[in-house]
């Protein structure tokens, strides 16, 4: 069985968000309210919506705002494409994307192992084969 490479980062680096800026917001004036570039690229949220909590077994309180929350998915690629894009300045350049729908979906509060809020289906499935 394969396992897991390291987790990474996903956040932007402060030279990434300086070149977002750039890209967005050339021209800047003192009467400008900062640009704000997200910490995440788009893309990197799931929202859980009260019927797929359920299905998760995510009931009673929920869990606090900032709490990490380790989860495990498997998805089904949807699209994977490359294309060859030409810039203004006449370089090329490949584009890659690959799009996934998550299709199972485990949960696990990292913060307090011990509060169970989000359901051991795991165990029940195993449970009810055995």
């Amino acid at each position: 069985m394969a396992r897991f490479g390291a987790m990474t980062d996903m956040a932007r680096t402060p030279q990434e968000v300086k070149e977002e800026l750039a890209k967005n917001m050339p021209i800047a004036s003192a009467d400008m309210p900062k640009p704000m570039v997200p910490t995440y690229p788009y893309g990197l949220c799931i929202s859980l919506d009260e019927e797929t909590m359920d299905k998760l077994g995510i009931d009673g309180d929920l869990p606090e705002v900032g709490e990490m929350i380790h989860f495990c998915a498997m998805a089904r690629v949807t699209s994977a494409s490359m294309n060859e894009r030409e810039g203004a300045d006449g370089t090329k350049e490949t584009c890659c994307r690959v799009e996934l729908q998550i299709t199972h979906l485990g949960l696990e509060n990292e913060d307090e192992e011990s509060r169970n809020w989000y359901g051991d289906t795991m165990n029940a499935e195993k449970d009810e084969a055995a």
